[in-house]
């Protein structure tokens, strides 16, 4: 691994566990049991003792976000993944644990949160930018990166490859613009579009069987 790899995961390994210094800033104020889950009604629905969402959080989002980066930095060192794409993925967890944390330890001193439209928020914004890269990534790293949708099967057609990931680039895209647009809605419809982006990649999985094996 380069240098500049290293970097990159120190400095983004840092900012995940730098909120805890806000945490045990306001430690004193927060609630025994804090809420650290809820419905798209913004309804609490998850509770954990504070000292575990305080340092527990971050750490468990390290631990992701190390399988993530090390899962790229793996495939890498078989097909070259673009830079851009590294460096998005380097920055996911972070960002998820920045808005998380923030948010959480805001509800927790008594501050009025709209949970929902800041989870469905970071959501989008994250599809739409992933959306934007998946067509950039070589074709021949769609058996090994998909994000989320690794191929079981020996990819055969370069093709049909990147045909799988131009496809999901827009699939990514399309459902980061209508959670955006489902926060002008009734709850229900941001747990429909989640639920659709949900069932629609085993879809596009399915596809991709014929897309890249056919010669």
């Amino acid at each position: 691994m380069t240098k500049n790899k290293w970097r990159t995961l120190c400095i983004t390994s840092l900012v995940i566990l730098a909120p805890i210094l806000y945490g045990m800033s306001v430690y004193g104020q927060l609630p025994a049991r804090m809420v650290t889950h809820w419905g798209a009604d913004n309804q609490p629905n998850g509770w954990m003792p504070k000292a575990l969402m305080v340092f527990g959080l971050p750490v468990l989002m390290l631990i992701f976000h190390l399988i993530a980066v090390g899962t790229t930095y793996y495939s890498d060192r078989h097909v070259q993944m673009p830079q851009r794409m590294e460096r998005f993925v380097a920055w996911i967890f972070p960002v998820i644990t920045l808005v998380a944390y923030v948010t959480t330890i805001r509800y927790g001193l008594g501050d009025h949160i709209n949970t929902r439209l800041w989870a469905m928020s970071l959501i989008a914004v994250i599809l739409v930018v992933m959306g934007n890269y998946l067509p950039t990534v070589p074709a021949e790293s769609a058996s090994r990166l998909t994000f989320g949708l690794h191929l079981p099967w020996r990819v055969t057609n370069r093709a049909g490859a990147q045909k799988t990931l131009r496809v999901l680039g827009y699939f990514y895209v399309a459902s980061g613009v209508v959670m955006l647009l489902s926060l002008f809605f009734s709850p229900n419809v941001s747990w429909a579009a989640l639920i659709l982006f949900l069932l629609g990649q085993p879809v596009i999985l399915g596809l991709s069987y014929r897309w890249t094996t056919r010669k």
